[in-house]
């Protein structure tokens, strides 16, 4: 369940090229992000539309009651950083709303050690739409709803049959953290 909904819902979007742009850019509460290369963390680019670093977001604390992060955190060299900054800038009892690279019977799959900056498997890429390829340091795995738990999430799992082939997202996972009060 999502918190409250009014004309005031605070939502931020970790893409500036996704569907809830397209959708929500006329929302006056809706914001968007995204990390790019040569522009400071913080810089609004047009109204509501930011770069940011979600290791290290530059909006204060509660400013959101919804963030969503659409197969980004696989991305993201500190990844246990960006979900304590998702928490921090969330409303109590806000949600982060992501989906990830997942792998239920395992614990995460590390490809890419982030402290030595050492390669310990295949390297694997993603397409983006703005940087091209990326690597995937990781696919999350069952041991990051520990992590989830421990940060101060509660979350749960939906199931979709969603397929989008030219881009090689199929069944996605879509988690849904709660911040818990």
């Amino acid at each position: 369940m999502l918190p409250q909904i009014g004309s005031e819902l605070r939502i931020l979007s970790a893409s500036i090229d996704d569907p809830f742009r397209r959708v929500l850019h006329d929302y006056e509460h809706f914001f968007c992000s995204d990390l790019l290369p040569g522009v400071p963390p913080g810089k609004e680019l047009e109204e509501r539309v930011f770069c940011q670093d979600l290791e290290k977001l530059t909006f204060p604390d509660r400013s959101f009651d919804v963030v969503i992060t659409e197969d980004v955190l696989e991305h993201v060299k500190y990844h246990e950083k960006a979900f304590r900054e998702a928490h921090r800038v969330l409303s109590d009892s806000g949600v982060h709303i992501f989906t990830v690279p997942f792998v239920f019977d395992q614990p995460t799959i590390v490809r890419f050690d982030t402290e030595k900056d050492l390669l310990l498997l295949p390297p694997e890429y993603h397409d983006d739409s703005l940087r091209g390829r990326i690597l995937a340091y990781r696919t999350f795995g069952i041991d990051m709803y520990e992590l989830l738990e421990k940060i101060g999430f509660r979350t749960v799992v939906s199931f979709s049959t969603f397929k989008d082939l030219g881009c090689g997202i199929v069944d996605s996972y879509v988690f849904v953290s709660r911040k818990r009060e």
